[in-house]
């Protein structure tokens, strides 16, 4: 959704390596989510020290846990962005491409996403109602990753909804994350 708006189009399969964006998407609950990352982020640092055009998003939670710190670590890196700020990457992009590295983890209200998701399959599709989470479970990362709770207005998942339905979605999963 957000990059097909900006006339960026995936890379071809088994071109991924040679792409001009790279959105490392990162989960932060599988085990030594921050070094995966970083092996991850190898390949690409070293493209752009060898002068290549490539700009390197770190988005998730992985990256709203580290945040500045994780800019420091590889300089490399044109935005670090939280899960509160997917709705906004396209913004978040062009921040970058005319002002330098961009660390958005900050606390954040969402924003409703006009642009439809890009989604792999044409019978089911998720729809996120709600994000974030208020309760501070010992053993939940939620709400430090994913901010506070902030439900969407009931008016636009009904429309998401009809949207799906005239679409041909069969069954859709409503999501709280």
């Amino acid at each position: 959704g957000q990059l097909l708006s900006l006339g960026l189009l995936p890379a071809e399969e088994g071109q991924e390596d040679d792409a001009r964006v790279v959105v490392l998407n990162t989960c932060s609950i599988r085990d030594k989510a921050e070094q995966k990352v970083y092996t991850r982020l190898d390949r690409y640092v070293k493209r752009k020290r060898s002068g290549e055009d490539v700009s390197i998003i770190v988005s998730g939670c992985v990256a709203q846990q580290e945040g500045e710190a994780l800019l420091r670590a590889v300089p490399e890196i044109d935005v670090v962005m939280g899960p509160q700020y997917a709705n906004r990457l396209a913004d978040v992009l062009h921040e970058s491409l005319i002002g330098g590295q961009v660390c958005a983890t900050a606390d954040s209200r969402i924003m409703e996403d006009m642009t439809m998701p890009n989604r792999q399959s044409s019978v089911s599709a998720w729809v996120n109602v709600i994000y974030g989470c208020n309760e501070r479970c010992t053993y939940c990362v939620v709400p430090s990753t994913r901010g506070s709770e902030q439900s969407r207005p009931m008016e636009s998942v009904r429309r998401e909804v009809r949207q799906l339905a005239a679409a041909g979605f069969r069954e859709v999963t409503l999501l709280g994350q």
